[in-house]
């Protein structure tokens, strides 16, 4: 079992510095919410601020409650994630332990960020060109562009975890779920 603990606690420091280094160079390079470079024809580094949660989600609750609603959210999945998955896992299993050790460098990542400034700094900023409609999940920023929400590598890493999650959901299904 230290093995998977190991594993999880290696990923998840890994994550939680790449991911306060980056926030920090884009701090010292944007020094201003709303800073943005253009970089590539379908990217750009672009500094926000996220109040809210994923997709700035939550972002409008009263503001005696969005703080403290938002940093205990991030303890309480966490908490549960651990206690109903993580003390579950086998000794040979490798892709929920990859899994937990993103989604546990994202999480603390997001939450040092919501202690240490009130929001999330979020700063890649993906999108395609577009004169019409945009496919789900993204928005139009501009009438000729289709943009996805501002993220960070706090918030990729969770998203790749949750790729691995469901991968591993099919690819190797639990005992519990062979004897129904």
């Amino acid at each position: 079992m230290s093995r998977i603990y190991s594993l999880i606690l290696s990923i998840g420091v890994f994550v939680l510095a790449l991911d306060q280094w980056t926030k920090n160079l884009i701090l010292e390079h944007f020094p201003r919410e709303g800073d943005l470079t253009p970089w590539l024809s379908w990217f750009h580094i672009h500094r926000v601020h996220n109040y809210g949660v994923a997709f700035g989600n939550l972002r409008n609750l009263p503001d005696g409650l969005r703080p403290v609603l938002l940093i205990l959210l991030p303890i309480a999945i966490l908490t549960g994630l651990w206690y109903f998955y993580v003390r579950k896992f086998q000794k040979k299993e490798l892709l929920g332990p990859i899994a937990m050790g993103l989604v546990l460098g994202g999480a603390i990542g997001n939450l040092i960020d919501r202690l240490r400034f009130g929001y999330v700094v979020d700063f890649v900023d993906w999108f395609y060109p577009s004169n019409g409609g945009c496919l789900p999940g993204f928005s139009k920023f501009t009438p000729e562009t289709c943009h996805w929400a501002v993220f960070n590598v706090a918030d990729s890493a969770i998203s790749v975890a949750m790729v691995i999650l469901i991968a591993d959901s099919f690819l190797n299904p639990k005992d519990d779920a062979k004897k129904a």
